[in-house]
């Protein structure tokens, strides 16, 4: 039965009164609201993805209904706002390369007569003050009056808002409310406008990163769920028409993906597991051509394995080090390559947590099985290996700088190598270490 404006504004103000702790009726009623939706949701996704061909055929579309402890959280923030007037309840997500995509889509959108956009916030030319961009589009199908919003970015765009959650995630900062950790706030702050940072500004993210061990906290998530997440993805490719999708994701604890044929039984499990979960994050998500790469990317913040922030460290540290040689300030130098080298060697070890793991999963299992993963196991140790290889030429390239950054004065580059040789040893000792450990259990 269609709900009008009033008794959906009567929900929300019910939702208010009952806080986190909703009762069963109240919490049956917005499934209702939220899976009222999905028609103009699915009409609306499916009129975007045929725009695909006319963008680049990496894009990504993706859709999903708003989550019920965003919508809770939401209404409580805002108490005047009608729960009418919330129009993200459905919404899509398009992925694209770069600005001019994200602007060809809008122009496809005025120029398709079954749809019509009803507002629209442009935060790519007016960034929000904690520096997200995206284009916001309100639409609406002409045969049905449910209000979809459809959020348009380009793929940095994209990187620095999944890395904001999963800086929520871990260190319950709330930035996204711009919370009480002013630090994190800055730092995401810095991160949205990288290519525009001046030298101090990088200093202060450098000076962050060691502060919070962010470098080392995201690497150590990634690698501990990277091999679990890739085993879970491996059978849900095995099912046939699964193309929606339940990500949960907990704080400390390996994500784990259910995937569905229908969105009816799909939203049917969430409801279940909102009722009988607690502390954890939720997506419930819809995608057309699903694959491990397309869903790592979309929604990193709730796999968990990878993000691209993580590359990003070390051509910051490395304009820092090429700099205070530069100019002389050796203090500078020392700090941040010795920072430099924490990261490398934090990344290699990982890469061997990896290897070890990835080792015991193909022995654990039943000989039957072993040709069938044969094939998987090959992709996700290329893809270890594609990682490995990023950082061996991180390096290399780091040399280059460094050659070329180098004093003139015979004493002062005499100096400068005494130190680089001194910080280095002590990693490579580290990483020695590791990668005995490794080969003695894959000799």
């Amino acid at each position: 039965m269609k709900i009008s404006k009033a008794g959906i504004d009567r929900l929300g103000n019910r939702i208010r009164e009952e806080n986190h702790s909703l009762s069963d009726e109240t919490l049956n009623n917005l499934q209702d609201y939220r899976t009222s939706h999905q028609d103009s949701l699915s009409s609306v996704f499916t009129i975007l993805c045929s725009y695909i061909r006319k963008i680049h055929p990496t894009s990504i579309v993706t859709y999903r209904i708003k989550r019920f402890e965003s919508i809770i959280g939401k209404l409580i923030r805002y108490p005047e706002m009608r729960f009418s007037r919330m129009w993200d309840i459905g919404g899509c997500r398009f992925i694209v390369r770069n600005d001019q995509h994200v602007y060809k889509i809008k122009s496809l959108i005025e120029d398709d007569d079954r749809i019509s956009i009803v507002k629209e916030y442009d935060y790519i030319k007016q960034p929000q003050k904690d520096g997200y961009r995206s284009l916001h589009l309100f639409i609406k199908c002409n045969d049905n009056d449910r209000i979809i919003e459809v959020q348009i970015r380009n793929l940095t765009d994209h990187n620095w808002a999944t890395l904001v959650e999963i800086t929520d995630l871990l260190y319950d900062s709330k930035i996204k409310e711009l919370g009480d950790n002013k630090d994190l706030v800055r730092f995401h702050f810095l991160l949205s406008r990288t290519s525009e940072l001046t030298i101090v500004e990088k200093k202060e993210v450098a000076a962050l990163l060691k502060r919070y061990g962010y470098f080392q906290r995201l690497s150590e998530v990634f690698s501990r769920n990277y091999l679990k997440v890739r085993q879970q993805w491996f059978l849900i490719e095995n099912l046939k028409n699964h193309r929606y999708f339940l990500i949960e994701t907990k704080k400390d604890a390996v994500p784990k993906i259910y995937s569905f044929k229908s969105s009816k039984e799909a939203e049917k499990e969430y409801l279940n597991l909102y009722k009988n979960t607690r502390n954890i994050n939720i997506v419930l998500t819809h995608l057309p051509n699903p694959s491990y790469n397309q869903i790592s990317i979309a929604y990193s913040n709730y796999i968990l394995t990878f993000h691209s922030f993580l590359d990003e460290c070390y051509e910051l540290l490395e304009s820092l080090i090429t700099e205070a040689l530069e100019t002389g300030n050796y203090f500078d130098y020392i700090r941040n390559y010795s920072l430099y080298n924490s990261l490398l060697y934090e990344n290699i070890s990982n890469f061997m947590y990896e290897i070890r793991e990835m080792t015991t999963y193909s022995e654990s299992k039943d000989s039957k099985l072993r040709k069938k993963h044969r094939l998987k196991e090959k992709e996700w140790t290329r893809d270890i290996q594609k990682h490995a290889n990023k950082s061996s030429e991180r390096s290399k390239r780091l040399s280059k700088k460094f050659q070329k950054s180098m004093p003139n004065s015979a004493f002062r580059r005499f100096v400068i190598k005494a130190i680089s040789t001194s910080i280095t040893r002590k990693y490579k000792k580290k990483i020695n270490k590791e990668l005995n450990i490794t080969f003695a259990k894959n000799p």
